[in-house]
């Protein structure tokens, strides 16, 4: 999703890369219509190619820990007799194949017929489709581009390494095929569209893997050749946010949680915000070396591409050593439910302020009754508290853990562990307020962004105190609402302790 929003803002922000997509995006020819589809089109090749991108994987994954597992119990004693282990396929013709649901000579016939080249490959095999758009992008002979293909999955398999963009094409023409015949849809639907979004995918790795070395030594890769293909390539190396760690060894690197852009017609901004440590100081260079060596940046960024990095602003003071130097990661241990119920956790979040609001001050008027009435940076704020509830229950040794799993369950905070997590929780909405534009001042503006709660936590009155010690003793009545309990970690590392709590 990071990916698919990120290339819409481009096509949205950059009219050199919207005139690339044009040339391509006109299909009055394709799907007969009376009007203007270049914006419908866009969505629909660039939802196809960046939501389904990395489909295949879970294929590149398993390869890596087979091979990272036969090394490791074959190499015994001197390092020496290591053994390669890769993926291989029983019939890998079966699976570059798209079944035949209706009669091939049907369902290809008027392709046929328009593309002369089409007689020389088999129209229902995803590899020979991708040959044939490689060949007419990028003129490069037809035979070649077949052979380099089929020669791939071999060396992949050799190698111990599986390209995860390879199967990710060749799954989505499967699938595509195998529906548009079976709902009898115009066949052009799956010929043109598709197969380009195939090809982007297979491309976004084998376009510099391959296709940049001999025997084709293409140069940068344009928009104008391919806008769907060159749009993936870039968006997929720059989202590098929000990112979910599969690795031991990536799981203790430092991430980016978020990002700052800036996308104009003349160049794009990106400054990556550091969930846990700081990012290498080589990574924004290296980032930025490969997409010019890649793609030709200058064709709709002229001032070009300029990626920086910082500190995280959304990380209480004094906390962000003890997340970067805690090894087990919060990707590890967060519940799915968690996530998924992000947004109902913040609708009730809300519902619980206003009922404590009105249990207080039954006289005053709720500013926002309802959550639809809410301004889109207090729907945020509420997200963000529950987002971050991992985060602040690690402070105390504590974790998210399904209904009933037998560890040791919390019932109630004691009354420091609330004053500790309230104080993380004004933090927290402080660096939020702040990113945000926010400023302090003795009086409350909205609209001038001023507040007079952006002062360290025990410089607020107890009426302002209270109202994040609420935040922290909703947290486990919230939880057990989708099935979830807040439990102690035997081996927690509790800043707690430390403060004597």
């Amino acid at each position: 999703m990071n990916v698919f929003i990120l290339g819409l803002c481009i096509y949205i922000r950059n009219g050199s890369f919207r005139k690339a997509f044009d040339k391509v995006g006109r299909n009055k020819e394709i799907y007969k219509y009376s009007y203007d589809t270049r914006h419908e089109e866009f969505l629909y090749r660039w939802g196809i190619a960046s939501l389904f991108h990395d489909v295949g994987y879970p294929v590149e994954i398993t390869a890596k820990q087979i091979g990272k597992f036969v090394s490791f119990i074959t190499d015994t004693v001197d390092g020496e007799r290591r053994v390669k282990a890769g993926i291989d396929l029983d019939t890998f013709e079966d699976f570059n194949s798209i079944p035949e649901v209706i009669p091939k000579e049907e369902f290809t016939k008027e392709f046929s017929r328009n593309v002369s080249e089409s007689s020389r490959i088999d129209l229902l095999k995803p590899l020979d489709l991708i040959a044939l758009k490689i060949h007419k992008d990028f003129h490069v002979d037809l035979e070649t581009a077949r052979k380099s293909l089929d020669r791939y999955f071999d060396a992949m398999k050799k190698s111990g390494i599986a390209d995860h963009g390879f199967f990710s094409a060749i799954i989505v023409l499967k699938w595509y095929g195998f529906l548009i015949q079976k709902c009898g849809y115009n066949p052009n639907y799956f010929f043109y569209p598709v197969v380009d979004c195939a090809s982007a995918i297979l491309l976004h790795n084998y376009y510099r893997n391959v296709l940049m070395k001999e025997p084709f030594r293409l140069g940068k890769l344009s928009p104008e050749l391919n806008p769907v293909a060159y749009l993936l390539i870039l968006c997929d190396e720059l989202q590098e946010w929000n990112r979910r760690a599969y690795g031991t060894i990536d799981r203790k690197r430092a991430s980016a949680g978020n990002i700052k852009a800036a996308i104009s017609n003349r160049e794009i901004s990106l400054t990556y915000i550091s969930q846990n440590g700081m990012l290498p100081d080589s990574f924004a260079a290296e980032k930025t070396e490969l997409l010019d060596r890649v793609l030709d940046i200058g064709s709709i960024f002229p001032g070009g591409i300029h990626l920086s990095c910082e500190g995280n602003g959304d990380t209480p003071a004094g906390l962000q050593d003890e997340a970067a130097a805690d090894d087990t990661g919060t990707d590890m241990i967060v519940p799915r439910p968690l996530l998924e119920n992000l947004e109902k956790l913040a609708r009730m979040i809300h519902q619980e302020y206003n009922a404590r609001q009105l249990e207080r001050y039954p006289e005053r008027k709720l500013e926002y009754p309802t959550w639809e009435s809410l301004p889109d940076d207090l729907k945020y704020s509420n997200m963000r508290q529950a987002r971050r509830i991992l985060d602040k229950l690690r402070l105390i040794g504590c974790t998210v853990m399904p209904k009933g799993s037998g560890s040791s369950r919390v019932s109630r905070f004691t009354d420091g562990e609330i004053e500790l997590l309230a104080e993380a929780e004004h933090d927290f909405w402080v660096r939020e307020r702040l990113s945000q534009g926010w400023k302090y001042g003795a009086k409350k503006d909205v609209d001038k962004k001023i507040s007079p709660y952006l002062v360290p936590y025990e410089q607020l009155d107890e009426e302002a105190k209270q109202l994040d010690r609420d935040t922290v003793t909703n947290i486990i009545p919230l939880l057990e609402s989708i099935d979830l309990e807040v439990c102690r970690i035997s081996n927690g590392r509790m800043i707690a302790k430390e403060k004597g709590i």
